[in-house]
């Protein structure tokens, strides 16, 4: 009988416990497998983007590549959609953090499935269907960044970050007006170019591509290399909440 009363009075604890941190300010109860499960996914989002964005723009631009440079992106994405999962594992920072985290999951999902088309156009370059495959890849990695740097929010919300929150809906916003937008323009360009000189989808790409100089390529890069310092400083937060976690509940359940 006793037991049952013990065991009947430890999720009454535990709510007073996250009463009293809500009183105080304090954030949310996070357990330590979700501390490691976050840390785990911020660092190979943090790589996996890396690659996959240095190997997608070699591939473009440069038509000469051994073979190790497309398995690298592929690393890449699999690094990333490995990491996006290990954050969707994550199921005590709220509905909007878990919402957010979903699409973002769903997306990475999408980068993996294009990127196959990736390889098969750099076999058969003058096939459309494998080019407008290799644009979705594309836009799925924008959309990708922009879904992360808003589930960032949501953590940031929950971690009592009000600086990197503030950041990453910044990074969102200048996601959508430096990379999506841009995207989206040039793609329809290419699209009208074709359709009004009668011409290919690949000859239109390859001239817009020999147009685009280093400081247009260094603007495009510039929102990537934000949300990767965006993910570094996430993953550097929660090694920190981790190590302190230990004696900040010591110092909450201590009478």
């Amino acid at each position: 009988m006793s037991d049952t009363i013990d065991a009947a009075a430890q999720p009454t604890a535990r709510l007073d416990t996250l009463a009293t941190r809500e009183a105080a300010g304090r954030p949310p109860y996070i357990p330590v497998l979700d501390y490691v499960r976050l840390a785990q996914g911020f660092y190979f989002v943090f790589w996996g983007l890396l690659v996959t964005v240095l190997m997608e723009a070699q591939l473009l631009f440069l038509s000469e590549l051994p073979l190790f440079a497309e398995l690298f992106l592929g690393l890449g994405v699999l690094a990333t959609v490995v990491g996006t999962w290990r954050l969707y594992q994550v199921h005590s920072l709220g509905d909007a953090w878990h919402s957010r985290i979903r699409a973002t999951l769903a997306l990475a999902g999408l980068m993996g499935y294009f990127c196959l088309f990736v390889y098969l156009w750099r076999r058969v370059p003058e096939s459309t269907y494998l080019l407008v495959n290799v644009i979705a890849f594309g836009a799925s990695g924008i959309l990708y960044i922009t879904a992360f740097d808003r589930a960032v929010a949501a953590l940031a919300a929950n971690l009592g970050r009000k600086d990197m929150a503030l950041e990453s809906r910044v990074f969102g916003t200048g996601n959508l007006g430096l990379l999506l937008l841009p995207f989206a323009g040039v793609i329809g360009y290419i699209a009208a170019s074709a359709m009004v000189q009668k011409s290919d989808l690949l000859s239109e790409l390859r001239f817009v591509l020999s147009r685009a100089n280093l400081l247009v390529i260094i603007v495009l890069l510039l929102p990537f290399s934000l949300t990767l310092s965006l993910a570094w400083s996430c993953k550097d937060a929660v090694l920190r909440r981790l190590s302190n976690l230990d004696q900040a509940d010591r110092g909450v359940d201590s009478p």
